[in-house]
């Protein structure tokens, strides 16, 4: 999932994009974005769809977890575009309800997990608009810092639409990042962990991968995102040197 730096951007030479990004993003995030990716600074007024204050990506490259293994990922695996990136999902792991934007119902076990990661953290973008971030940020996000989160994105939006003058409500920009891999670091009937593998690009077309730390919880109900430290999704982005340890989403791997 793709965030841009704005004018003070010119200043910095990262950019942090989150599917997570995912997820995420989408990423992975999106997370993704919520799925992730990284790119050099903007080169016109017309990218600029940036945010403000993101915090720049770390250049520290995650190290692959040898106990990170791969799920078992239903043979259904489909992929569906949102705002930009294309998101795996199944009717069997979910998701099995997407209406108004949302993404929710997974199944209670890894596919479930990770699905969930990478759609979650995807449509916590503020690019998406409130009308998807919102009901996702209030459902789908929990743990302590998720008010933190939940401010964070709604500023982020807020200097995006004014950038881009677009009226309150409307989505922004899109997440022109591409969903490469995942490692599931930990995983029980409560909890799961994920990297998020995106590749984006830079100005001059060369590729860019990196990695998003994502944590889901089960509710009881379904898998939700834990927030990340100060509600900051882009703390958790790393630069990935390359995809060596990371699992591609192929259905039954």
């Amino acid at each position: 999932m793709t965030y841009d730096v704005i004018d003070r951007a010119r200043h910095r030479t990262r950019r942090w994009i989150a599917v997570v990004t995912l997820a995420a993003a989408a990423a992975t995030a999106l997370g993704v974005a919520a799925v992730t990716a990284l790119r050099d600074e903007p080169t016109t007024a017309a990218q600029q769809t940036d945010v403000t204050d993101a915090a720049p990506v770390t250049d520290s490259a995650p190290v692959p977890d040898a106990a990170a293994r791969a799920v078992a990922l239903p043979a259904d695996l489909k992929w569906t575009p949102v705002a930009g990136i294309s998101l795996p999902g199944s009717g069997q792991a979910g998701p099995l309800d997407t209406g108004g934007g949302a993404a929710r119902r997974f199944s209670h076990d890894e596919a479930g997990a990770l699905l969930a990661a990478v759609h979650i953290t995807v449509r916590c973008a503020p690019q998406l608009g409130p009308g998807v971030f919102d009901q996702t940020l209030q459902a789908q996000v929990v743990g302590a810092d998720a008010p933190a989160m939940r401010s964070k994105v709604g500023q982020d939006y807020d200097h995006l639409r004014a950038n881009a003058e677009i009226p309150y409500g409307q989505p922004v920009g899109r997440l022109e990042a591409v969903l490469r891999g995942y490692q599931l670091t930990s995983y029980s009937q409560q909890a799961a962990s994920v990297q998020l593998l995106t590749e984006a690009r830079d100005a001059q077309g060369n590729p860019l991968l990196a990695a998003t730390a994502v944590q889901v919880q089960w509710t009881g109900t379904d898998w939700a995102l834990l927030a990340p430290a100060g509600g900051d999704l882009s703390t958790a982005v790393s630069r990935a040197g390359s995809p060596d340890g990371f699992h591609p989403f192929i259905p039954g791997r």
